[in-house]
């Protein structure tokens, strides 16, 4: 990823830690070195603020915050600050698709264009002159199915990790779904791409609702994550932290303002980012992974008990 472009996930950053065993409770003895760490990080510049949670299955073990929201106003970062987290929208978005699927409404193997017609007939990178920009395209050799949209190895790709997929320029008349041609053959191999995009579609076509809409209810609503949303309430807006990235290439560059900066609403939600979150909101999310599906820890008892 280009180093201009980290600010929103880590310069400024949400730092999510699934389970660490040297924490043993929030606010006690031993989130103390966490503290140290992370107050030291904002001292030294490394980043101008850090929300950090620690949580295992059951319960938050350590929650801070250092540094600065802002770069420019110096507005004090606080623990529920809300961040655009970027590809951390990913898994959010996966586990919507998941849902549908355990209700039979598509199958891991199902091609894509079944249910997203715009899929059908996709042309591969034949070959690709980054001098010239000449290209060559041919038919894929298969369809993508939803198993490969999930997992990146649809063959689509980024603009920041594909240099063709960067330079090229489509000829006037063509167009194509999430991005541009595929790199490779479905199933051949994986590359990081707009393959979440395509599943966050898919998501709506098969439920019928609004990306946002259907997250709010099966996933946020369930899992009382209150301070998740593309579309950042007004009454919100004040905690959203700035955008901000290293100034230049060097990555001891000062830190200052992306522009244009992140605004409170999205244009169009994609299943591949965008979304706005906190610390906690995001560990209900994690917790809910960690136990299988169950957010309270019922379902970790449950399967301790079976054995």
């Amino acid at each position: 990823m280009n180093l201009k472009m980290v600010g929103i996930a880590v310069n400024a950053g949400i730092a999510l830690v699934m389970s660490i065993g040297t924490v043993h409770a929030q606010n006690s003895p031993g989130g103390e070195g966490m503290d140290a760490a992370l107050r030291g990080a904002v001292e030294r510049k490394d980043v101008p603020g850090v929300v950090a949670l620690v949580t295992d299955r059951r319960r938050v073990l350590y929650q801070g915050a250092f540094g600065v929201a802002d770069v420019s106003s110096g507005r004090a970062l606080t623990v529920d600050a809300l961040f655009r987290i970027a590809s951390m929208t990913k898994p959010i978005t996966s586990a919507a698709a998941m849902q549908l699927l355990e209700q039979g409404r598509f199958g891991l193997d199902d091609p894509v264009e079944k249910y997203l017609p715009e899929f059908a007939n996709l042309k591969v990178f034949e070959s690709f002159d980054p001098a010239s920009g000449a290209y060559r395209l041919r038919p894929a050799a298969r369809p993508p199915t939803v198993r490969q949209i999930l997992t990146h190895t649809s063959g689509l790709g980024y603009p920041f990790t594909s240099a063709a997929l960067r330079d090229f320029k489509p000829q006037p008349g063509e167009t194509y779904p999430f991005g541009g041609p595929l790199l490779f053959d479905p199933g051949e191999r994986w590359h990081y791409g707009t393959s979440t995009d395509v599943v966050g579609k898919l998501v709506e076509k098969v439920s019928g609702q609004k990306l946002e809409d259907y997250f709010r209810e099966h996933i946020f609503a369930p899992l009382k994550m209150s301070d998740t949303s593309y579309n950042v309430p007004q009454e919100k807006a004040s905690r959203l932290v700035a955008g901000q990235q290293r100034a230049g290439e060097r990555m001891d560059g000062d830190i200052v303002l992306q522009t244009p900066q992140p605004g409170p609403t999205i244009a169009e939600p994609v299943g591949g980012g965008g979304l706005a979150s906190t610390a906690s909101d995001y560990g209900r999310f994690v917790r809910m992974l960690l136990n299988g599906g169950d957010s309270t820890g019922r379902a970790c008892s449950r399967r301790r008990q079976s054995r």
